[in-house]
């Protein structure tokens, strides 16, 4: 259930907020901001013109011109005159020029407001996107990513459609209510004092509903996010899900998540028709009460014919700004949840913070073995969730340019080590150093630009080979991709694509084999060219040719560089200089390969002698680990 608790608890978003929101992201968009308030102020007087015209048709169809107030009446007679033609039929013309002009300007208008309103959020969403690829994995493992996609582009669209609107609607109307509300005025005093009044007890009623409204629109939104988090997990897991039956259960499932959320939206729609049921009933009795003090001036001498269609006019002109900006309060309410939901996100701030320290250029590293650097780990302890340690005191030390073999069972802390390495986490107790520099020292964009990552699952985008292979990176030329190909021995994977570099790939790299996922993956990092590699036995699931080709390009990917292998086979073990094997968080063993191998006490020498059964442990063919003895 949502936590209805916090939900009511969200407290109104000032209007100075909105502004500031609109100053941040219209600074770029200056001038398409000058044209629109032009446009706007036009839109906003050219209506006002119309009843004063037809107040003149009418005074002067019924010769009650010398009592009207018309202001219009010095600039129509001349005009008709000039023309030639009645004042009557001049007036009809002026009539349908200010209503063609009127649409017009209206039509650039709401052009110009959209497009900014979109252009804003845009680029909102663009920076909640960065924020949130910049925070911890501890908060990407509470949220999922059908969640995080509501909040990006979900959030950021309810605020479109509300700064597309704030601007024409809500600061347009408040200008186009003044100025009708000043024109009544000047018709009679005591009308206008009763449309101020109608207008002043609207606009406090439309405020009312905003904080009954609030936490309604906003567990709207949670339960979206929820649902598509629900969606986008099962999406993911259906083999699991349709090979064990769970069909049913996961159907069962959804049908409670949708009712939760038809729910939601019941009450978000009762709470809307309610709102606009009160517009309704305000504005019958604006009518009512025009209405009946125009007949009482009417009676009295003080009003024609024609200044009672006026003010009826303005009176239904007014209806058109109190219900945009009552509509833009219903709106409000949207953008208010979406609003106070990304400024939550925004507040949410990564524990890892920056270094400021920056490590020798990758393009060293191949050149010189000085730039090469090392990596310690000195008692460092990590759990991600309270007291369940997953690395307890663990210090060691991988000198520059040498491969570590890292073995264990499933939960010993061999990925654990990793991610620590790329500081997705930091330890909680202990230090970790690269070149000897603590990595919370070091710029993550340095650390992680120095550290590269090869898994059994190659991560690959809807996107051609070439965008693939670079990560977007269009300052990587052709030439520098195709010259990786080659001295990776990959030339006839790649002349067997049909358009090359430009060959398109379907997300999560459906159509392609594991062993050209993996051969992409190894392209990547020498494109990258980084310091250290961490290879997490890429080649354990693939047939033997094209572990063979495997093979080779990370014999080539190891050459000058400190590495890391989790290995799964012991054929990849022959090629590391340590093996260090990891236990329930625990360094069980650490040292040198050959002298771990020839000893037969050594951990190694019995995994050796278990791996490889009746085997020769000098046989440098792959085998498979069987379980590890206790």
């Amino acid at each position: 259930m949502f936590n209805q608790t916090r939900l009511n608890k969200i407290e109104r978003v000032s209007f100075g907020e909105y502004t500031a929101l609109l100053r941040q992201y219209l600074r770029h968009l200056k001038f398409r901001f000058f044209w629109l308030i032009i446009f706007m102020a036009l839109s906003t007087v050219l209506p006002l013109l119309s009843p004063q015209i037809l107040r003149f048709f009418i005074d002067v169809a019924t010769n009650k011109l010398e009592v009207s107030k018309d202001i219009l009446h010095r600039f129509l007679f001349p005009l008709a005159e000039w023309m030639g033609q009645d004042p009557l039929v001049t007036a009809a013309l002026l009539f349908i020029t200010v209503s063609i002009v009127g649409q017009l300007i209206r039509f650039v208008t709401s052009y110009l407001s959209q497009d900014i309103g979109w252009k804003t959020t845009n680029q909102m969403r663009g920076d909640l996107a960065q924020h949130c690829l910049s925070l911890d994995m501890t908060f990407h493992h509470q949220k999922t990513p059908g969640e995080m996609v509501e909040r990006v582009d979900g959030d950021t669209t309810a605020l479109a459609t509300f700064f597309s609107a704030l601007i024409i609607e809500v600061f347009g109307g408040l200008i186009r209510l003044s100025l009708i509300l000043l024109m009544v005025f000047r018709e009679d005093w005591r009308i206008g004092m009763v449309m101020i009044a109608f207008t002043a007890i609207a606009m406090y009623v439309f405020n009312l509903t905003r904080s009954v409204a609030v936490p309604i629109y906003a567990a709207e939104r949670e339960g979206y996010a929820k649902m598509f988090g629900f969606i986008e997990e099962r999406l993911g897991g259906i083999e699991d899900i349709r090979t064990n039956g769970g069909v049913p259960y996961t159907m069962n499932r959804f049908f409670k998540v949708i009712q939760e959320v038809f729910q939601l939206n019941l009450r978000r729609d009762i709470i809307g028709e309610c709102l606009r049921s009160l517009t309704r009933a305000l504005f019958a009795l604006g009518y009512a009460l025009a209405m009946g003090i125009c007949i009482w001036l009417f009676k009295n001498n003080l009003f024609t014919l024609g200044a009672i269609v006026l003010i009826l006019d303005y009176m239904r002109q007014l209806q058109f700004p109190l219900d945009a900006i009552s509509r833009q309060i219903n709106e409000l309410q949207h953008a208010t949840a979406s609003m106070k939901r990304i400024e939550e996100l925004y507040h949410t701030k990564s524990s890892l913070k920056d270094g400021t320290q920056s490590l020798a250029p990758p393009s060293e590293t191949n050149h010189h073995s000085d730039a090469i650097p090392a990596v310690s780990f000195n008692q460092v302890t990590f759990s991600y969730v309270g007291d369940e340690i997953i690395l307890n005191n663990v210090s060691f030390e991988l000198r520059k340019g040498k491969v570590l073999g890292l073995l264990g069972r499933t939960g010993s802390g061999k990925t654990t080590i990793t991610r620590l390495l790329f500081r997705l986490y930091d330890a909680n107790q202990g230090q970790i150093q690269i070149a000897g520099i603590p990595i919370q020292d070091l710029k993550q964009a340095d650390l992680r630009h120095c550290i590269s990552l090869v898994t059994q699952d190659v991560q690959l985008f809807n996107a051609t080979v070439r965008q693939n292979l670079t990560l977007f990176d269009d300052k990587i030329s052709s030439q520098k991709i195709i010259s990786v190909i080659d001295n990776l021995g990959l030339t006839d994977w790649y002349q067997a694509l049909p358009d090359g570099l430009d060959t398109m790939l379907s997300a999560g790299g459906s159509g392609l084999s594991a062993g050209e996922a993996q051969l992409l993956a190894f392209t990547r990092i020498f494109l990258k060219d980084p310091a250290i590699i961490v290879l997490d036995e890429p080649s354990s699931r693939l047939d033997p040719v094209t572990e063979a080709r495997i093979d080779v390009a990370t014999q080539k990917l190891l050459q000058g560089r400190t590495s890391i292998i989790i290995a799964h086979r012991l054929g990849t073990l022959q090629r590391v200089d340590e093996i260090m094997i990891l236990e329930d968080g625990h360094i069980r063993e650490h040292g040198d390969r050959q002298v771990l191998a020839a000893d037969p006490q050594s951990r190694f020498s019995q995994l050796l002698r278990t791996g490889l059964e009746d085997e020769d442990p000098s046989d440098e063919q792959s085998q498979t680990f069987k379980e590890m003895p206790v």
